[in-house]
């Protein structure tokens, strides 16, 4: 039996440092042998040794650098690493070299939404799907990415397709309500998210997107509960709790509110949002001095926004600075008049936290959280 044969035998019975030894002993004999290096790249990240698995793939790509298996195995290794830049890469050449590979098409979608990238995700993403039309993974991932970059309609017209390969999925049900949101459907949005919740009552996503929805449309009641059932089944998810203080604020409820802000400004110090309700909380406890401040932090974290300037000037009249509030009310209508005011979408609100791809698995996790199914590397 000659060495790769007792390598392969090695590897089929799972004895892999033997398997390495016999690839090692053709690399003596032979150090430019592709095959080899591959292999042994392949059982380091099979093993979870990524770096030394990106070493031998290194080595056989300054060899022969379009080697399709070797670019598609440094590309998994990288994927496994979240180096997704660097998986892109090596992931574009593996695609330019063999377009027809589902698993290159895929996964350069995967590293592209990795990197938030989701309208460069959209052409692998569609040639995946052509390729393997009853993919279900790689369908939700492009359904995603549709929705991500307001081809809401692309979204809804993918729906059909994706219940006829999982019928009944609440997952559906997720990106339909997402997509309905961003159409301004939010009722629709609201039904989907409720049969999902009868679905999976206890998921912090379905959970998190209601009570985004109730929030949105001011049914602050109903939002409040979503979103402490939320944070009870995953007291991490950090917009869950931003929502909550919003809510409180606007059930005129700032002492509940007041906590969970002031942690909120600890954990985000660059975002303006939380700087923002602390200091209507603050305010409304009559606290004005306090909530100076904290406006004046808001605006100098984002100063386009016009409502830090006018609640700042609401706040300065009621210590009766009142030139200061002159001025602070003319900002607020100039800001105004220079910036068109974004509305909060679903998608934008949860990110990748409320991502109901990351509850299918689908959102690539630290290496040792692998795709459904593993990803494993090119047969050689």
């Amino acid at each position: 039996m000659d060495l790769a044969a007792k390598a392969e035998n090695f590897e089929a019975q799972g004895r892999w440092d033997a398997a390495a030894g016999e690839y090692k002993k053709i690399l003596e004999i032979d150090p430019h042998s592709v095959p080899a290096l591959n292999a042994l790249g392949a059982l380091c990240v099979r093993q979870g040794n990524f770096k030394e698995g990106i070493s031998y793939y290194d080595r056989a790509l300054r060899i022969e650098p379009r080697e399709f298996g070797t670019n598609l195995n440094l590309g998994i290794a990288l994927v496994k690493m979240q180096d997704y830049k660097s998986a892109t890469a090596a992931l574009e050449r593996a695609v330019n070299l063999n377009p027809s590979s589902f698993q290159a098409q895929e996964l350069l979608g995967v590293t592209l939404i990795g990197q938030d990238k989701y309208a460069q995700a959209i052409p692998p993403l569609e040639a995946a799907m052509a390729l393997q039309p009853r993919d279900v993974g790689s369908h939700y991932l492009l359904v995603r990415a549709y929705i991500e970059t307001k081809q809401f309609q692309n979204a809804l017209n993918g729906f059909e397709r994706l219940e006829e390969l999982d019928p009944g999925s609440p997952w559906t049900r997720i990106l339909r309500g997402q997509a309905y949101d961003g159409l301004g459907s939010y009722q629709k949005a609201i039904e989907e998210f409720q049969e999902a919740k009868k679905q999976l009552p206890a998921d912090a996503t379905v959970r998190f997107s209601l009570g985004f929805m109730c929030w949105k449309l001011h049914q602050y009641s109903e939002a409040i509960g979503e979103l402490r059932e939320t944070l009870r089944l995953d007291p991490s998810f950090g917009q869950a709790k931003y929502y909550l203080a919003d809510s409180y604020l606007a059930d005129l409820k700032p002492v509940l509110a007041l906590p969970i802000l002031q942690q909120l400004v600890r954990d985000w110090p660059r975002d303006y949002r939380p700087r923002v309700d602390l200091a209507k909380a603050l305010d409304k406890l009559g606290r004005y001095n306090e909530a100076v401040p904290q406006y004046e932090e808001a605006i100098r974290l984002d100063p386009t926004r016009a409502e830090p300037h006018y609640l700042l000037g609401r706040t300065y009249a009621k210590l009766n600075r009142m030139d200061d509030s002159r001025r602070e009310l003319e900002r607020a209508q100039k800001v105004q008049a220079e910036k068109r005011v974004e509305e909060e979408t679903l998608v934008n609100a949860s990110g990748s936290h409320g991502d109901p791809a990351r509850g299918l698995g689908l959102v690539v996790e630290p290496p040792s959280q692998e795709k459904p199914g593993g990803v494993e590397p090119h047969s050689r």
